[in-house]
């Protein structure tokens, strides 16, 4: 797909104590695991972190908070300028069990939203979606504002929001989305219990 994908692992991982990235399920890191399935799928592949040197493995461009602790809302600023294409697909790196088909679905709404973004019973999900590079004027002054939330920003944008109603034909929705915030999330991935 002739858009970029970004993997953001600039979180500090307090509650994890240990950095997300690096945890290891199934053989690998949830940063490869991540890294493997936006390969698959996207023509350009990024990384969003404050320690390139953690991922030096990965040989791929790392991209720099310009401005620190502005969370990741700077993530996606920087990843937006840095992109090579207008649209960019935006993945934390905690999240196991991410899905190719499902972000692939999701692409096909961006060419006419500038935010295409899951909405499920469980919340929306700012870290799992596609910004188109018209969201750069609408983050830049929520930056310069001090409003760092990600969803201040959608106000100011056209979003699509993908209802669960929506994504009936993807088993499993719940895991696909589940993302470890604590040692306790993350033994339960490990149990294969939902998250």
């Amino acid at each position: 797909m002739n858009a970029t994908g970004i993997l953001l692992a600039g979180g500090k991982s307090s509650r994890m104590k240990r950095d997300k990235a690096f945890l290891e399920f199934e053989g690998k890191s949830l940063a490869e695991r991540s890294i493997g399935v936006l390969e698959a799928v996207f023509s350009e592949v990024l990384i969003s972190s404050n320690k390139p040197e953690l991922f030096a493995a990965f040989d791929l461009p790392v991209i720099k908070d310009e401005t620190q602790n502005r969370g990741p809302l700077e993530g996606l600023f920087q990843g937006l300028k840095a992109a090579r294409y207008d649209e960019v697909f935006f993945v934390a790196c905690d999240m196991p069990f991410l899905n190719q088909k499902l972000i692939r679905y999701l692409a096909a709404w961006i060419p006419y939203y500038d935010i295409v973004v899951p909405k499920l019973e469980s919340g929306v999900h700012p870290l799992h979606a596609f910004y188109h590079r018209r969201c750069l004027s609408a983050i830049k002054n929520n930056l310069e504002a001090g409003f760092l939330k990600i969803m201040d920003i959608y106000s100011s944008c056209t979003v699509k929001f993908v209802t669960e109603a929506e994504l009936t034909g993807f088993s499993d929705i719940k895991n696909v989305f589940c993302n470890v915030n604590t040692p306790k999330e993350w033994a339960d991935v490990n149990k294969r219990l939902d998250c």
